[in-house]
């Protein structure tokens, strides 16, 4: 089985670095004849002395673990070890996602805990109990190195390092399971807790902005279990956090934006999740009333979605990531019919009904041209992309002045950048056509210096919002990378290859920018 994109393949590094001995479920290797493969323990001796829980211990106590130790590799869906088996080996995780359960009362399965990082499985259990208390399987492709209990627990005895390290590891499990069991029992919500798990797949990496990206390696139905939810509700769920502007779904890779999990009116970035916890039952109604920036902010996602659908049908087009891109295409379409409706539910006035009865009008025929994948269309694509966003900038400047708050200005203006982001890279791939040469060579240049306009005004108005200001770091530096990523090099010399890698820093940008109007959202309420 191959492994996750992106990780090293359990298979080649143990059959690079050596041996290990035979177990149930792996295949012995023969010891290669080259003379620097002679010590049997070569591959425990790599992976546990790089490991952050035994590297760096005194030569004697690794040597000691080490030749107490065997690697074991378990494809995916295997059974490491079953609940009430005595404790004989410490298992720490190297690669892959493993889950440990435990069986309800009436046969039901609990999944307690989902581990796809370096660690020591079930510390609890190997410390402080002689048989295991749960069961652990494989999710994934699996390298593990399996330790003699007595030994690691003879090294703890004797080394005042370990035992400090395990003293720590012991005292973060112990506060995540403490914030587990306030979640399932004190009244937050599935949301609350699918982020309370992400954050925690995310350890450490989580900063102040700029994003996080958890893979998740698990299957729906393990993860879901994990948080006490059906998979149906996960997706519920991850629809939410994604709404709120707090993560971007890409496949099973979830990006985290830092940023927006910070109480940006306070400026504490102590303030972590505070704006997205709410108990169970609270009152939501169904036609909630937008804040004057929340509906900048929505009339300004149709802009945005304009540009990002004209994207998307280039791509299948030209044959560029065509089947992701019609994925995408999908999403747009219906986030766009979405917010149509739910503008069109609002009590507002006269001049702002008019202008969306405008975009109303025009996108059966929007939606009609693009229904075919034809390149002969581009050019009356190209016009509609251009006739829908001018459109929707009229209903997002109109919503802006009705709110008659000039906070509101910035959301708006960091709403113009995140659609350039996307209007820059369907100029990009629409250059493709003759017919579109000519015109892009002319939008182009005051289109990206607007960004940049933009981004320094967006700087100055950040005051001192740390949160903010650090993002919009982030958004310049993403920027500079978007822009050398618009010029072909040898690096990128092909089309496709080219085209890609313009997509994938415009995805970027635009997940950046878009944090940056969450927050500015945040300030003008």
């Amino acid at each position: 089985m191959a492994p996750p994109s992106g990780e090293l393949s359990p298979s080649f590094f143990v059959l690079s670095i050596g041996p290990w001995t035979d177990f149930p479920g792996t295949t012995a290797i023969e010891p290669p004849v080259n003379a620097r493969f002679n010590d049997p323990h070569r591959a425990q001796r790599d992976l546990l002395g790089g490991c952050e829980l035994l590297g760096r211990l005194p030569p004697a106590v690794l040597t000691e673990l080490v030749s107490a130790s065997r690697v074991v590799e378990l494809a995916a869906n295997q059974t490491l070890y079953k609940a009430g088996e005595p404790i004989r080996e410490a298992h720490i995780l190297f690669n892959g996602s493993v889950k440990r359960s435990v069986t309800m009362p009436g046969g039901a399965t609990r999944v307690i805990e989902i581990v796809q990082s370096e660690q020591l499985l079930g510390m609890g259990e190997v410390f402080g109990a002689s048989h295991y208390a749960a069961t652990c399987t494989t999710n994934t492709l699996a390298l593990l190195v399996a330790i003699d209990i007595r030994k690691l627990r003879d090294a703890v005895h004797h080394s005042h390092d370990l035992g400090c390290r395990i003293i720590t590891a012991l005292a973060r499990r112990q506060c995540a399971t403490e914030f587990d069991a306030t979640g399932f029992h004190y009244g937050l919500t599935g949301a609350q807790r699918l982020l309370d798990y992400l954050l925690e797949q995310a350890g450490e990496r989580a900063g102040l902005a700029g994003e996080t990206t958890v893979l998740l390696k698990a299957s729906k139905k393990v993860i879901a279990a994990r948080i006490g939810m059906t998979p149906e509700s996960l997706s519920r769920n991850l629809r939410e956090l994604s709404d709120k502007g707090v993560i971007v779904v890409d496949g099973r890779n979830v990006h985290i934006q830092n940023a927006a999990l910070l109480d940006t009116g306070s400026g504490d970035n102590r303030q972590r999740l505070n704006f997205c916890r709410k108990r169970k039952g609270a009152a939501s109604p169904a036609e909630k009333a937008l804040s004057s920036g929340a509906l900048v902010n929505k009339c300004g996602r149709l802009r945005l979605l304009s540009q990002r659908m004209a994207l998307a049908w280039a791509a299948i087009v030209s044959g560029v990531t065509t089947s992701q891109a019609r994925i995408r295409f999908r999403q747009f379409h219906r986030a766009f019919v979405r917010i149509l409706e739910r503008l069109a539910r609002l009590d507002m006035a006269p001049d702002f009904a008019e202008r969306l009865a405008e975009i109303q009008a025009l996108w059966p025929s929007y939606r009609e041209a693009m229904s075919h994948e034809e390149g002969q269309g581009a050019e009356y694509i190209f016009a509609l992309s251009e006739q829908m966003l001018e459109l929707a900038d009229r209903l997002t400047l109109c919503a802006t002045r009705l709110s008659g708050m000039p906070e509101v200005h910035y959301v708006n203006m960091a709403g113009r950048n995140r659609m350039l982001s996307q209007r820059i890279g369907k100029f990009f791939l629409f250059r493709e056509w003759p017919a579109q040469q000519e015109i892009i060579a002319e939008l182009s240049p005051p289109v990206c210096a607007e960004f940049e306009n933009n981004l320094r005004e967006l700087v100055q108005a950040a005051g001192r919002q740390p949160e903010l200001v650090a993002q919009l770091d982030v958004v310049d530096k993403q920027w500079q990378k978007f822009i050398r990523a618009l010029c072909p090099d040898l690096a990128h010399a092909g089309k496709t290859k080219h085209a890609r890698l313009v997509l994938t820093e415009g995805e970027r940008l635009l997940r950046c920018v878009d944090t940056t109007v969450k927050l500015f959202e945040r300030l003008s309420k």
